[in-house]
């Protein structure tokens, strides 16, 4: 394949997908609740300790208490900081050193309103995918990429009902827009697109106490309009994963809940990046194999009630990478990690409460990177870092 083919394959993977470092395995992002972020999303699936769970579970709306008539409004910001130095192993510029680090803001909202008793409409919006990286026009890297850009945002309109006062159903329809930019030392890419997914959850409180929670979430596929093919239109099409997660909350004591959650993430849809460009005499077809594997995702954490009004809680989780050494990029190089988190909330009334996490992702182990464009292709770069995620929200209750 040519080297200019190459770059606008490998630029797809990012303008309209991903970001290195991004914050749960390869470009996916969690940041939707402080209060779950807190554990390492522990309990996202089956705490439900406000509406901005409803994001990891669309039956977790069952946390609007009251009768008819009641609302709850809550959302967080997070500022991401990633650290991903690279040095390259290999070839002409074996010794040079990379910085790919790039401060991002995710911010999230939810809504529920209780139409009865037992139904529950909401609604959430968040950022699943991608931020931003930049690399300097002279880096070693530069062929593979040099700065993209990722606006995602999904909206999802959500119902839930409870069929029983221990048993929830949830489901939400949700729209992903996506707004992507890139560039290269080859290629000036730019586009958008809107894909379609949903999502259906469960809560279930078998005996009291003890709350499980579970979620499935449909995948997205993407078609990207794009003229950065010398000026012309092309078309790039590729598809994100679906993921199940199940969970489990348990009341210790009056003050104290322990919680576990497993994912199985679907990254084995995201097998390759199909490129539909002008050609000689019509379009050509190319598709850039990405090889993603199934990954998943286990965390643990507690919380306890300090007073009345203050909960503190932590928690660790394993993080797999869905990426393999054969076809890792500059713009994933994304190993396993370790999560550790901490949070705290506040009620400041009964019906107001505030949130806070701080979490450290530290990589396993370096992130080994091939690269694939211009006169280093081939080289070898090895990257190694965290990512530092700070978070702040809350909730009201009308």
């Amino acid at each position: 394949m040519h080297s200019r083919s190459r770059a606008i394959l490998s630029g797809i993977v990012v303008a309209v997908l991903a970001a290195p470092q991004a914050f749960a395995g390869a470009f996916q992002i969690n940041e939707r609740s402080a209060a779950a972020q807190g554990a390492s999303f522990a309990g996202s699936v089956s705490s439900a300790r406000d509406v901005t769970f409803a994001g990891f579970n669309p039956a977790a709306l069952s946390t609007v208490d009251g009768g008819a008539g009641s609302l709850e409004i809550g959302g967080n910001i997070s500022l991401i900081s990633p650290v991903a130095d690279g040095t390259v192993q290999t070839g002409p510029a074996a010794g040079a050193t990379i910085d790919a680090d790039k401060i991002g803001f995710v911010p999230a909202l939810a809504a529920g309103y209780r139409l009865t008793d037992d139904l529950i409409v909401g609604l959430s919006t968040y950022a699943p995918f991608g931020l931003k990286t930049e690399y300097a026009a002279s880096s070693p890297v530069a062929g593979d990429g040099i700065d993209s850009g990722l606006l995602s945002i999904s909206l999802s309109p959500m119902v839930a009902y409870e069929v029983a006062n221990n048993f929830t159903i949830g489901a939400s329809f949700n729209v992903l827009y996506v707004d992507a930019k890139l560039t290269s030392a080859a290629v000036a890419l730019e586009g958008d697109d809107f894909g379609f997914g949903f999502s259906v959850g469960t809560l279930f409180e078998p005996i009291d106490g003890t709350q499980i929670g579970a979620a499935y979430h449909h995948g997205y596929d993407l078609s990207v309009d794009s003229d950065g093919f010398g000026g012309l239109p092309g078309k790039v099409e590729a598809s994100l994963p679906n993921w199940v997660q199940i969970g489990i909350t348990q009341e210790v004591s009056d003050e104290l809940r322990v919680m576990a959650e497993g994912r199985w993430i679907n990254w084995s849809r995201f097998d390759s990046i199909d490129i539909t460009t002008p050609g000689a005499g019509g379009f050509a077809f190319v598709q850039d194999v990405q090889n993603y594997e199934d990954a998943f995702f286990f965390a643990a954490g507690a919380e306890y009630d300090i007073t009345d009004r203050l909960t503190l809680r932590g928690g660790l989780a394993y993080d797999e990478t869905p990426t393999t050494d054969a076809f890792r990029t500059v713009r994933v190089p994304d190993e396993d990690r370790l999560w550790l988190s901490f949070g705290a909330s506040y009620d400041i009334t009964d019906r107001m409460s505030v949130d806070a996490a701080y979490s450290y992702l530290h990589a396993l182990r370096d992130a080994d990177v091939t690269l694939r464009n211009g006169p280093l292709a081939g080289s070898q770069v090895e990257y190694n870092g965290g990512v530092h995620i700070f978070s702040v929200g809350g909730s009201i209750r009308f």
